[in-house]
């Protein structure tokens, strides 16, 4: 089955998100990817909340390193799979802080 020519491939909407700041690719990103995302993060969080704010931490983070892509070391979704693991890694810190914030006293 092939693309209708119209479809921009992942890496390209990339490639337009760093070079011409298009915001429209990123919510092309968003659309085509954001609900694996998602599941990636609900997995490790657990919390549909949680989920959200790290896809979309993951997404800004996407969105500022746009540049430093580069489809020679992976695809699109891997690396924004990467970006939403740290997102997740970073919710699951950051919880663990402030667990130990309020168990010390607070």
């Amino acid at each position: 089955m092939s693309r209708s020519p119209d479809v921009l491939p992942d890496a390209l909407l990339v490639h337009r998100m760093a070079a011409l700041s298009d915001r429209a690719a990123l919510a092309e990103l968003d659309a085509r990817h954001g609900m694996t995302l998602y599941a990636l993060a609900y997995g490790l969080l657990f919390d549909g909340e949680a989920a959200d704010v790290a896809v979309a931490a993951a997404l800004r983070e996407a969105w500022r390193s746009a540049a430093a892509f580069d489809a020679g070391t992976g695809s699109v979704v891997r690396w924004l799979a990467a970006l939403t693991r740290g997102a997740a890694a970073g919710a699951v810190t950051a919880a663990q802080a402030a667990a130990r914030f309020l168990k010390d006293g607070g």
